[in-house]
């Protein structure tokens, strides 16, 4: 089980940081002779299904498939024919619902550029992972920058730069300006070397958020819920006792009974109350501790390390003004920085840039 959680886990990250497909994967699994729990081969379909396999997360879902035949057992897939049971922090899970919400968004995205016959790209260490702060839209590359790479936004590159008024009364355009790939990159390693800088006071701060959790946040103990249980059983059998020896009538067994099994329901639901925040404390501690983990890890990249950039970065949103907020998954805030830049034309055209701002966000 151990060996097949470490594959999970190699699979979603692979997925989610790397950005890398199912194919490649697959490929990489096998080549490092990491297998299947049934010792076979690893293929592109089956990575896919254990990325959007719940069960991963921890949640539970019953009768994806039904046996429509039952003199061949037949069973076929669940369109609606019977109801879906969906049971969500069922089970521990191997990794985190915020990792399995992206993944989930990731697969929708690339399926939807497959759709439409586009390729999906991690060509660059941002690539997808960055948005406009104005209207929310993706923001890609502009190939035909002349001296180096600029962000575009999809908006301004559907309807042009100039706000205007369309036939229908909308206002189209999009005025905000681009981001040129330096400045993404210069402020990316500012924020890492910060954070090499500043390690110490922020894996403090991360082991005080564990033990706030562990102290306001403590595990319930449901033993007084099933003890309670077990004494309105007892009195539900006793009650049927008496019944049988004419000491009470049938109605008042009735009545009894349907308030003892109303307070078991009660109580049962309790339990299960309990028993989802226990697991979703304890998921809250281990993403700290995956935090550290992380963290520690900066430590040994080199602050220009392009390739770590793309497995640390979550996501970028340009605002207006020059002000970049950047999310990484190394730690649970953000980090928003305002720059400026200037070229210089003494010799070769050379961009100079400089952090006029920076400070953190949640």
């Amino acid at each position: 089980m151990l060996e097949e959680a470490e594959a999970v886990r190699r699979i979603f990250h692979s997925y989610l940081y790397e950005k890398k497909g199912a194919h490649l994967i697959a490929k990489e699994l096998n080549n490092n002779g990491i297998f299947t729990v049934n010792g076979k081969l690893w293929e592109a379909s089956t990575v896919t299904k254990i990325l959007k396999n719940e069960k991963y997360l921890g949640d539970l879902t019953q009768w994806k498939y039904y046996t429509a035949d039952f003199l061949t057992g037949q069973h076929v897939k669940n369109k609606g024919e019977v109801p879906v049971v969906h049971i969500p922090n069922h089970h521990e899970g191997i990794i985190s619902r915020e990792i399995w919400d992206e993944v989930q968004k990731q697969l929708a995205e690339r399926g939807a550029l497959k759709s439409e016959g586009k390729k999906y790209s991690n060509k660059y260490w941002f690539s997808s992972k960055m948005s406009c702060g104005k209207c929310g839209s993706q923001c890609g590359i502009n190939p035909s920058s002349k001296f180096t790479r600029t962000i575009r936004y999809t908006t301004r590159a559907k309807f042009g730069k100039e706000l205007r008024v369309d036939a229908n009364g909308d206002t189209v355009g999009y005025d905000n300006k681009g981001v040129n790939e330096n400045v993404l990159s210069f402020c990316m390693k500012h924020i890492l070397e910060h954070i090499q800088e500043s390690r110490e006071n922020i894996i403090n701060d991360l082991l005080i958020e564990i033990q706030k959790m562990q102290k306001n946040e403590k595990s319930i103990d449901v033993k007084q819920f099933e003890t309670e249980i077990e004494k309105l059983s007892l009195k539900k059998r006793n009650a049927i006792d008496l019944m049988l020896e004419s000491i009470i009538s049938k109605d008042d067994l009735k009545e009894q009974t349907a308030f003892y099994e109303n307070e078991v329901v009660r109580l049962t639901e309790e339990i299960n109350k309990c028993k989802n925040i226990n697991v979703f404390h304890n998921k809250q501690i281990s993403e700290v501790k995956a935090f550290i983990a992380e963290v520690n890890k900066t430590a040994e990249i080199e602050s220009d390390d392009t390739e770590f950039y793309g497995e640390l970065l979550k996501k970028i949103v340009i605002h207006e003004n020059n002000v970049l907020d950047y999310y990484l998954n190394c730690v649970p805030f953000g980090f928003r920085l305002t720059y400026h830049k200037k070229y210089l034309y003494e010799k070769d055209r050379e961009l100079v840039i400089s952090i006029t701002s920076f400070s953190v966000i949640n």
